[in-house]
């Protein structure tokens, strides 16, 4: 019985981590193919552009809001 277990464990174990890495390699594989397309279609650019002005306006004191 215990034996029986054990294997069933493992098989399950082996067969789980190998769809595991199937699907891991899927999800990078699209991660991949997603940024080229980024770059290709210059769409990268305008969001680096948009985080640089997002950062700069961010650096910039705040005024206060109090009511006076």
């Amino acid at each position: 019985m215990k034996l029986t277990l054990l294997c069933a464990f493992g098989a399950g174990y082996v067969l789980g981590t190998r769809a595991g890495r199937d699907r891991y390699d899927q999800i990078r594989e699209l991660a991949r193919d997603a940024s080229q397309r980024l770059d290709e279609s210059g769409v990268r650019q305008l969001l680096e552009d948009y985080g640089g002005r997002l950062e700069t306006y961010a650096a910039r004191p705040q005024r206060s809001r109090s009511a006076t």
